[in-house]
């Protein structure tokens, strides 16, 4: 079965036109890396805080959360 000529070149556009899609919000984080100078990958993860938590207590007798 033969591709007409037409159709092989819409299917070329096409493709390059899809990878060019792919490939361009990868390109712009890098080059954005590159002109700010960021690394977040070399980041260390932030440490987590020991926070104490609030614990509502039920006793309705006195009305106070303590």
């Amino acid at each position: 079965m033969k591709i007409d000529t037409t159709t092989k070149k819409q299917i070329t556009r096409n493709l390059i036109l899809s990878l060019f899609i792919y490939v361009l919000p990868i390109a712009l984080m890098f080059l954005t890396f590159t002109i700010t100078g960021q690394r977040p990958w070399e980041k260390k993860a932030a440490k987590k805080e020991n926070i104490k938590s609030i614990t509502n207590k039920s006793n309705f007798t006195n009305g106070s959360n303590d």
